[in-house]
C-alpha cells in the first residue's frame, strides 16, 4: 500500500512539474540539476523482509560541460525482517535502516532531443543500522559474548563504498524530466523526475 501511496505521490510530482514549467520551457535552463526518486526495491532487500517505506534519494548536480557531470548524492531505506524464533529461542526480529552519502561523476550521451543516457560511478560513504528487536519487550535485544545471534553485532556500521551506475533521461520540458536508473547503491533500481534550476 505504502509503495502505491509513493507511486501516487511521484505521479502527482511529474504532473505538476509538466503544468509549472511548460510556460518557461523556451528559457535556457541552467547547469545544476536537482533530482527526487523512489527505489523499486532496496538493495539489501531479503526474502521475508518488508520495507516501512520505498527507498528515495535525492541527487544534486552541475554541468561542468555538455556531457559531463559532477554532483552529490544521499539515498535511504529501511526494512524489517518477518518475526522469527530463532534456534537458541529467542523470539526475535531483524532491523536495518541504510543510508549512503557520496559523490557522482557522470558521463552524458544524447540519443534524441528528448532521450538521453548517462553511466558513471560514485564514492561514497554507506552507514548500516542493523538491530535485533525482541517481539516481546520491543527493545533491542542484548546477548553475552559467546551466545549465538543472527547478526554480527560487532560489525562496523560505516564504511567507504563505490558503485557504478547506468541510465536514462527523457526530457518533459527543457527544465524537467524523468530518470530510471541501475546500480549498486541504495536500491538497484530506480525512477524520480529531475529539474533544472
Amino acid at each position: 500500500m505504502k509503495r502505491h501511496f509513493a507511486a501516487l505521490l511521484l505521479c502527482g510530482a511529474l504532473t505538476s512539474t509538466s503544468v509549472l514549467f511548460a510556460q518557461s520551457s523556451k528559457t535556457t535552463p541552467s547547469r545544476i540539476t536537482l533530482s527526487a526518486g523512489i527505489g523499486l526495491f532496496p538493495t539489501y532487500y531479503k526474502a521475508g523482509e518488508s520495507s516501512g517505506l520505498p527507498p528515495f534519494t535525492f541527487k544534486a548536480g552541475y554541468d561542468v560541460s555538455k556531457h559531463f557531470s559532477l554532483g552529490g548524492f544521499f539515498g535511504y531505506s529501511s526494512t524489517t525482517a518477518e518475526p522469527k524464533i530463532f534456534e537458541e529461542g529467542s523470539n526475535s526480529h531483524i532491523t536495518n535502516k541504510t543510508m549512503v552519502v557520496g559523490i557522482r561523476a557522470e558521463v552524458r550521451r544524447d540519443f534524441s532531443d528528448r532521450v538521453q543516457g548517462y553511466g558513471g560511478s560514485m564514492l561514497g560513504y554507506h552507514h548500516a543500522d542493523v538491530i535485533e528487536i525482541s517481539n516481546i519487550t520491543s527493545q533491542p535485544v542484548v546477548r553475552a559474548n559467546d551466545e549465538p545471534t543472527p547478526i554480527n553485532p560487532n560489525a562496523r556500521k560505516g564504511k567507504m563504498t563505490y558503485a557504478a551506475f547506468m541510465g536514462a533521461n527523457v526530457m518533459l520540458t527543457k527544465r524537467a524530466s524523468v530518470y530510471a536508473e541501475l546500480g549498486y547503491g541504495i536500491s538497484i533500481a530506480n525512477m524520480g523526475v529531475t529539474f533544472r534550476i
